[in-house]
């Protein structure tokens, strides 16, 4: 009986012991899962301008170009980029040799014509229509090599080969299968491809292994699609993921010091600011306008949702970046906003009423924020009503200029360049502009075609001012960026906030 219990204690204590080993190694070396706030609009990237959807798409296909870790723009499928001309109306591009679709198919420059010529100047509501609206043509020269030529002169160009809905699409497969079928099935030039689409659930990645970058460190990705952030605090303090995405702050400080985890919270290239829309009766009062702005305590926000980290803005533009106004401020003022409001006979015993539009989880504290923002203005005479939509809503009621009050927003652009930033907000052509004005888009469209470089920032750079100070946006905080994740996880961040599993490895 003593021999019997002693060979059942050493056997427990066998398992004990390999029960608290790490994982073996080819399990750990092998997989990823991803506690993801958003799923994809759509699985044709090209069709939305989708920031949070980024992650995921670029695990997928492939772009031109790419903006690096540090924002700086990189060779991708393009290796090499020149322009032709002075006036910026030919761009050269020449392709990697080795690249391929999923189904093996080899990528070039019929497909890069297809994607951004072809299929755009079919369907005009594809996003890239108006993220290039003046390509007209695309000149291949061979498989490897294509003159892009644009109606008017366009110095930003390469930038839009790296940006929001810029990816090569495989046109035989399209041609073959269909738009809808490829839309069910997509293939791509990613690192990774489908495997599995659960919509609103969940995401399974494989690696494919003819990448011309090279196979992935990690084969099998998983993007569990979890939208409320208490969730995904939860999914990865206990182990049920690997990394989460956009957690909020005071628990990506929490978690950090968990055994076994790690965190980052790091301002990035997004904004935090409101769009309005000029449409909305209320909101074309000058003073209502001025007096959103004034009492809105930027230091605070910052202080109470995000550690101080988040950079209070007066323009829509991060500090460097070529569009910043180091020397410019709109400051919190809250008997300033008094007294515009009065002008326009509102105020605390005679408050207007607007409403507020805001994600809840999209980015961290969004929610909360709007709340904290409500709770400002309602100490000057501004009551509103606070009214919660998913991205996709919001997408769909910006788009078709239905949007019903001002929209809490984090607006992404991995370039940095202004164009991006105002350019894209108060082009009224544009379908995701909110404030809508045919002389603000003169100047505009002036800074579009400026090709001495000088000029055109320091155009921008005006622009952004004069924007602050009529509060055709509300720029508020450079955004933040979270991520939480097991300590044995290499994480790289990025300058757009990026989550890249291609570029992660287990240690």
């Amino acid at each position: 009986m003593t021999m019997r219990r002693a060979f059942l204690a050493a056997c427990l204590a066998t398992l004990l012991a390999a029960a608290a080993l790490p994982r073996a190694a080819s399990a750990q070396h092998d997989s990823l899962t991803i506690a993801y706030p958003v799923d994809v609009q759509s699985w044709d990237p090209t069709s939305v301008t989708f920031p949070a959807g980024q992650s995921i798409f670029k695990s997928v296909f492939d772009s031109p170009l790419q903006y690096s870790a540090d924002l700086k723009l990189s060779p991708r499928i393009v290796r090499e980029w020149r322009w032709q001309d002075k006036e910026a109306r030919r761009l050269e591009v020449t392709l990697r040799d080795d690249v391929t679709f999923h189904d093996g198919s080899r990528l070039t420059t019929e497909d890069l014509k297809f994607s951004f010529l072809d299929r755009p100047q079919a369907d005009r509501k594809l996003a890239i229509a108006g993220m290039i609206p003046d390509l007209q043509n695309v000149e291949v020269l061979s498989p490897t090599r294509a003159v892009l030529v644009y109606g008017r002169a366009s110095p930003a160009a390469p930038i839009y080969l790296a940006f929001l809905s810029g990816y090569i699409l495989p046109k035989a497969y399209i041609q073959r299968v269909g738009e809808e079928a490829f839309r069910e099935k997509p293939i791509g030039a990613g690192p990774y491809r489908l495997v599995d689409y659960q919509r609103g659930s969940r995401i399974v990645l494989e690696a494919y292994d003819k990448y011309w970058g090279g196979p992935a460190k990690i084969r099998h990705v998983t993007f569990e699609i979890v939208p409320e952030p208490s969730a995904r605090v939860a999914a990865v303090e206990s182990g049920r993921a690997d990394i989460a995405s956009q957690v909020p702050l005071r628990e990506t400080l929490r978690l950090a010091e968990k055994p076994g985890l790690a965190g980052k919270a790091y301002p990035y290239s997004e904004v935090y600011m409101m769009q309005i829309p000029s449409y909305v009766a209320t909101f074309q009062d000058d003073n209502v306008r001025r007096a959103m702005h004034l009492a809105i305590d930027k230091k605070a926000l910052s202080k109470a949702f995000y550690n101080s980290v988040a950079v209070p803005l007066s323009v829509i533009a991060p500090p460097n970046t070529p569009g910043y106004v180091a020397d410019f401020e709109v400051p919190y003022d809250r008997a300033g906003a008094v007294a515009s409001l009065k002008k326009s006979g509102y105020g605390p015993d005679k408050p207007v009423h607007i409403k507020l539009l805001t994600t809840n989880g999209t980015f961290p504290n969004d929610y909360e924020m709007a709340r904290a923002i409500a709770a400002m203005w309602k100490q000057v005479g501004i009551d509103a009503e606070i009214e919660e939509l998913t991205v996709a809503k919001y997408l769909e009621l910006n788009h078709s200029a239905k949007l019903t009050g001002a929209v809490l927003y984090s607006w992404a652009n991995a370039t940095g360049d202004p164009e991006n930033y105002t350019g894209r907000i108060l082009d009224p052509k544009l379908r995701f502009s909110a404030w809508k004005s045919d002389a603000v888009g003169g100047v505009v469209e002036g800074l579009l075609r400026e090709t001495d470089p000088d000029k055109r920032m320091a155009g921008y750079r005006r622009l952004n001012r004069e924007a602050s100070e009529n509060t055709w946006t509300l720029p508020l905080l450079q955004a933040v960026s979270t991520v939480v994740y097991k300590k044995d996880l290499q994480v790289q961040v990025h300058g757009a906030g990026y989550i890249l599993p291609y570029d992660y490895a287990w240690k």
